[in-house]
This record gives C-alpha cells, sequence and structure tokens, in this order.
C-alpha cells in the first residue's frame, strides 16, 4: 500500500463539500453523482472492513471509536463519524487502504467536529489536523 499523500491543511471553518461534491459528480453514474444501490453498498461494506482492521467500527450505532450511517445518499464519497478519542492516523490509515482498494473510486471523510479529514484517490488529503497528528499514532 502506498502511504505517500498530498496533504492540504484547510482551516476550522472550511467547507469540504465542495471538494466531496465535485467528486461524486466525477464517480458517480449519474449528473448528480448517485451510484446504484448495490455499488454503495459494496464500498460501504468495504470500508467498513478496513476500518474494523485498526479500530473498533459499527454501523448500527454501538460504541465504536469509528461509525457510519448506511442510509444515506448513495454517493462515492462516505463520511465516518469518529469518537474525540479516535486517533486520526489510524483513520488516515485505514482510509488511504479503503480508497487504494475499493472497486472503484471513493471518498471518505471523517468527522472529528470540530475538525475533519477528507481523503480521496490517489491519496489526497485534506484536513484540519497538522500533518504530524495523521503521520504518528497516539
Amino acid at each position: 500500500m502506498t502511504t505517500d499523500i498530498v496533504y492540504t491543511q484547510v482551516p476550522e471553518d472550511n467547507d469540504l463539500e465542495q471538494i466531496g461534491t465535485r467528486f461524486c459528480k466525477e464517480h458517480g453514474d449519474d449528473e448528480h453523482g448517485i451510484i446504484p444501490d448495490e455499488e454503495y453498498d459494496k464500498l460501504f461494506d468495504h470500508l467498513g472492513s478496513v476500518i474494523s482492521k485498526y479500530a473498533s467500527y459499527s454501523d448500527d450505532g454501538d460504541d465504536a471509536d469509528f461509525s457510519g450511517d448506511r442510509y444515506v445518499d448513495q454517493i462515492p464519497w462516505i463520511t465516518i463519524v469518529a469518537e474525540d478519542d479516535a486517533d486520526p492516523a489510524i483513520a488516515l490509515k485505514a482510509a488511504l487502504e479503503a480508497i487504494q482498494t475499493a472497486h472503484r473510486p471513493l471518498a471518505v471523510s471523517f468527522d472529528y467536529y470540530p475538525d475533519d479529514l477528507m481523503v480521496l484517490p490517489p491519496n489526497i488529503v485534506y484536513s484540519t489536523f497538522e500533518l504530524h497528528r495523521l503521520t504518528t499514532s497516539d
């Protein structure tokens, strides 16, 4: 797995929505970035499986380091909610692996309110975290 990244630190009040929306329009199956349910489910399950290798993960509301919600717009950009003490370096590692091994282009973002982390192929990282927080595990 390649770990070289193109990193951009963004301000805390930055809205990554435009970047994610543009990604979906480029990689979705229609002009709104939507993909078929089965394609989304495959991406969602893949991402959850990869995250589970590194930290606790839940998609049913259980307590976990990271949690996802399958019942959102079926787009190739998946947002995961991180617990306050979830390590952003682990999130980055899992996201990089997930986007590199997904069956189609996938964008992953982690909501650490108020901090954010977004990873796009090929290894493009936008984050409010300083680089050292993303490259050094707690």
